[in-house]
């Protein structure tokens, strides 16, 4: 389908709605559906409001998303200079054809109508039907071309009768009206036969300020305008005056656009303008009591007005009170759905909104829009009168689904949603007949209702983020960055949904040994403290993607790891073989005057998990070595990480026992009983480990190497070397290297 896009702001008064009347009459004719950007205020560069501006034109930023033929430019309508820039800029870079209906100010093509032949007809109408001979044409600014137009035709006709005539440059607006009017009063000109205005504005203004000071009008002057604004037709008495120029803008800046883009344009009237005479020259008639008769009727149609829109204000507020309620943007959607028959005589509304609107909840008052992404989510989809249905996903080249779907030409009117200049999208009015769109003010807050409950929704998705941060924070030990005790407990209760098979070992510091760098000008506390550390960076080191680690308090540690067939006991030792050396290592950069011994408890993990965990720490307190005799498994395991950290060294069964305080023979039963090897073996086993990595990392002889181990004989050590491994130690060193 073909489509020609509307840039305007605010439309606020009928000859707006003209305009996009004739656009649309015209465009449809030629099989084209017509695509209408526009806002709800149209702000001035002093707007005190810079940021609610900022949402409204942040609809215009579609040029650059719609799939649009080419577009026309109301730039006559937009107070900021600021916007008709920034828009044309806009234009010119998205390469759209544009025609410009304010004139080529901007560097586009403009469209003309010819205005002059409209103003000779009432300059005759005035001559021939009223007689007046002199007469005054209050023309708009000086060099504007409708001014020009207009005085031209005003010229022609006064020249043609042999008129009396001045022409007196304007505004279009109501100051110079206003001051020409205390001319006359104060008889500073005299008055004459009769005022042709170049617009309405100008008419209205002269008239109203002539009769407030006595001059009655047309009975002492004739007034006429130009444009067919409601302010004329409404006014007492009722403006003579022009309709149907901007119905013919509308229609002829059509026509050049689909020529201007290879279309083929339909065939326009040479004319669409004509005469509405009233009162302000004397073809109304005028009863005495007219006056009074039409004000009773204004104020019966007001009184009737707004008990009619009581109600509907009633359901309006409402809706705004409910939307700062809503848990979701479904229950906001279903809202607005019942509520959008406060709107009238749409056909259709498409509530289109970001797609990504509650992404980045850590910013909860923006949402970027600059551009509109490629996609939008239509949120809401209703007839008039019907319940809508929420729509899913699609491309903003569209503008609105609906538009992808065959269809008869149509317009649609598109609106930003926004709260301030945060933009969550936008909202599109389709109508049968273009006059029935007006910017109500239940079309704002119906908008605005649904803006506000969905930067309500995004501050409470904020709020949801900083609890849930909140909730992570207190998962970890803030010194440490291991997880904290609860982080532990949430842990282990999510890996109890799965099928891995974990062991738990408790670490704590049983005591602290002296340093041999220790300073014992060191507080105390400063002493645990860096031992707890010690500790701590000790147990960071270690933990690699298979542990899970936490700092149940200030000197206990948990370490979580995945045991397959082996027993929790042999992975743990494995661990405080690596705790001791890396404690060891942290000592030489050390200027600690303690060292923390650790000691452990570990088992399997089970549920629930924080029985586990508070059985395992009852065992760690009441199985810590005390007093004199047996100092424990602890001390055994201790020794025996001793023994494989320094295999090398002179190890003999008579010292263990005497470190543990029992006979030697219990110390064989023990290390077998707890570690299923024998004394002898396992440092047999110790020795060949570091005789290995000797072997593969170093160009030490086998003799050097067998010192390195501890052994006194080198045919001893490669003897025991190939029963152990099957090769000699040099079959070894050539294999591995």
């Amino acid at each position: 389908m073909k489509r020609i896009g509307v840039v305007i702001p605010a439309i606020t008064d009928n000859l707006q709605t003209e305009l996009i009347d004739g656009i649309f009459k015209t465009a449809s004719a030629a099989g084209y559906d017509v695509i209408v950007l526009t806002t709800v205020t149209n702000g001035m560069e002093f707007h005190i409001q810079n940021e609610i501006m900022e949402g409204e034109e942040s609809i215009y930023k579609l040029l650059e998303r719609a799939e649009l033929d080419g577009v026309l430019l109301a730039s006559q309508y937009f107070v900021k200079e600021s916007a008709r820039i920034s828009l044309s800029e806009m234009i010119k870079k998205t390469g759209i054809p544009c025609i410009d209906l304010g004139g080529t100010e901007l560097g586009f093509e403009t469209a003309c109508i010819t205005q002059d032949i409209a103003i000779y007809n009432m300059t005759k109408h005035v001559v021939e039907k009223h007689n007046c001979n002199d007469l005054i044409f209050l023309a708009g600014f000086e060099g504007n071309p409708d001014s020009e137009q207009r005085m031209q035709g005003f010229l022609r006709a006064a020249d043609e009768y042999s008129c009396k005539y001045e022409v007196i440059y304007g505004d279009f607006w109501k100051f110079r009206a206003a001051d020409l009017a205390k001319e006359f009063l104060q008889h500073q000109r005299k008055l004459p036969d009769a005022v042709i205005c170049a617009s309405d504005v100008m008419a209205v203004t002269l008239c109203n300020e002539l009769q407030h000071g006595g001059i009655s009008v047309p009975e002492d002057i004739i007034v006429t305008g130009f444009d067919g604004h409601i302010s004329a037709l409404s006014n007492f008495p009722s403006i003579t005056t022009i309709s149907g120029a901007v119905f013919e803008l509308g229609c002829r800046g059509t026509v050049r656009l689909i020529e201007s883009i290879g279309g083929e344009p339909p065939e326009l009237p040479e004319s669409c303008m004509n005469m509405i005479f009233g009162a302000s020259c004397g073809c109304a008639e005028r009863m005495s009591d007219y006056e009074t008769a039409a004000i009773k009727v204004q104020d019966q149609i007001r009184r009737e007005t707004e008990i009619s829109d009581m109600l509907e204000m009633r359901i309006n507020a409402d809706v705004i009170t409910r939307a700062t309620c809503v848990e979701s943007v479904s229950e906001l959607i279903d809202l607005i759905d019942q509520t959008a028959h406060i709107i009238k005589n749409y056909k259709s509304l498409h509530m289109c909104i970001l797609p990504d609107w509650d992404s980045a909840p850590e910013q909860p008052d923006c949402c970027i829009t600059k551009p509109y992404p490629d996609k939008m989510l239509c949120a809401l989809s209703k007839n008039a009168l019907q319940d809508g249905r929420s729509g899913s996903i699609f491309p903003t080249s569209q503008v609105v689904p609906m538009l992808s779907q065959p269809h008869e030409p149509t317009i649609i009117f598109v609106l930003s949603l926004h709260a301030a200049s945060q933009v969550f999208g936008y909202i599109g009015f389709e109508y049968e007949n273009p006059l029935d769109f007006t910017v109500s003010v239940m079309l704002f807050n119906l908008m605005s209702s649904f803006a506000n409950g969905m930067r309500i929704l995004r501050h409470k998705l904020y709020a949801e983020y900083l609890q849930n941060k909140l909730e992570e924070a207190s998962l970890y030990d803030k010194m440490t960055d291991m997880l904290s005790k609860k982080g532990l407990l949430l842990y282990l209760e999510k890996q109890e949904q799965s099928e891995i098979k974990n062991g738990i070992m408790l670490v704590t510091i049983s005591k602290l040994a002296a340093a041999s760098n220790g300073q014992t000008k060191n507080r105390l506390s400063d002493n645990v403290m860096q031992s707890e550390l010690i500790l701590a960076n000790a147990i960071r080191l270690i933990s690699g993607r298979k542990l899970q680690t936490a700092r149940l308090d200030k000197r206990t540690f948990a370490i979580v790891y995945p045991v397959d067939e082996y027993a929790p006991e042999h992975f743990a030792e494995e661990v405080m073989i690596q705790l001791e050396v890396l404690i060891k290592k942290m000592q030489e950069g050390s200027v600690a005057v303690f060292l923390p011994e650790p000691y452990y408890v570990c088992g399997y993990v089970s549920a629930p998990a924080e029985k586990c965990v508070s059985e395992l720490w009852d065992v760690l307190n009441n199985s810590q070595p005390k007093g004199k005799g047996f100092i424990g498994i602890g001390s055994l395991k201790k020794i025996r990480r001793e023994l494989h950290n320094a295999p090398e060294l002179d190890w003999n069964l008579t010292e263990f026992a005497k470190r543990l305080n029992i006979s030697k023979s219990y110390v064989q039963k023990l290390y077998k009983e707890h570690f299923g090897i024998s004394y002898i073996d396992d440092l047999i086993d110790s020795r060949i480990g570091m005789a290995k990595q000797l072997l593969t990392t170093t160009d030490l002889r086998i003799s050097e190497v067998a010192s390195s181990c501890g052994y006194q004989n080198a045919t001893h050590f490669m003897r025991q070397f190939k029963d152990k491994t099957g090769v000699s130690p040099s079959e070894f060193r050539d294999k591995n290297r």
